[in-house]
């Protein structure tokens, strides 16, 4: 029932309560005011009818006009959000290229490192090769001077004393002691016996510095060799 009926059911109720209470005030005989009250009823239907007759087609109207139209979005569905849930969006955006681009930064940074660390270990390996190779060489000139220093004093010793010491005379000290080394010690006996008292006495200390930090010395005769005069 529409809420608009409210009103005249409440007038036309009163109105049948007001002929009743005045029928019993007059003393009249119920039956006589019964046409008024019937005719007042079926007046209270008819507007009831006529009301709700009116409504009837306007509620049809709104609802087969109700499917056309959308249905309304509050204000916290539309499209986009609230302000403070677009700032939120923003934020998190943001946040996230952020994020981004530190993850890009550190990705270029691995693969530098990385290139670095190449470059370090092939510069490596480089200079060990490198220090291959000069050991290599160094252990070849070693073995080449010793073999000239073997030829040297394989040539002395077949000389005689005399010839031999008279180019000790004139040798460098230390040439003179690597081969004086490598010598047998009767053969450098005789020829330090036939060299100058001076480089005779520099060959003698020398060979004393040296016996006690070259052990790989060629082992000396016991006694030195007395000096005799040319």
């Amino acid at each position: 029932m529409n809420l608009r009926l409210l009103p005249s059911l409440a007038v036309a109720a009163s109105a049948l309560l007001a002929l009743k209470v005045l029928g019993l005030v007059l003393g009249a005989d119920v039956s006589s005011v019964a046409p008024v009250l019937h005719a007042v009823a079926q007046e209270t239907a008819a507007d009831a009818d006529s009301a709700g007759g009116a409504m009837e087609p306007e509620g049809a109207a709104d609802a087969a006009a109700a499917p056309d139209m959308p249905p309304a979005i509050p204000d916290s569905l539309e499209i986009g959000g609230s302000a403070a849930e677009r700032a939120v969006l923003e934020s998190l955006g943001k946040r996230r290229d952020t994020l981004n681009q530190q993850e890009d930064q550190l990705d270029l940074r691995e693969k530098l490192l990385q290139a670095t660390e190449e470059r370090i270990q092939k510069r490596v390996n480089e200079l060990k090769s490198l220090e291959q190779r000069i050991e290599g060489q160094v252990e070849e000139k070693r073995k080449q001077e010793e073999g000239e220093i073997a030829a040297l004093v394989t040539m002395y010793e077949n000389m005689k004393p005399k010839d031999a010491a008279r180019i000790f005379d004139r040798l460098d000290l230390s040439v003179m002691l690597r081969v004086v080394r490598q010598m047998k010690p009767r053969k450098m006996a005789d020829i330090l016996g036939r060299m100058s008292p001076e480089t005779a006495e520099r060959l003698t200390v020398a060979i004393a510095n040296s016996a006690g930090q070259d052990n790989t010395a060629a082992p000396m005769s016991p006694e030195l060799p007395k000096i005799q005069p040319n």
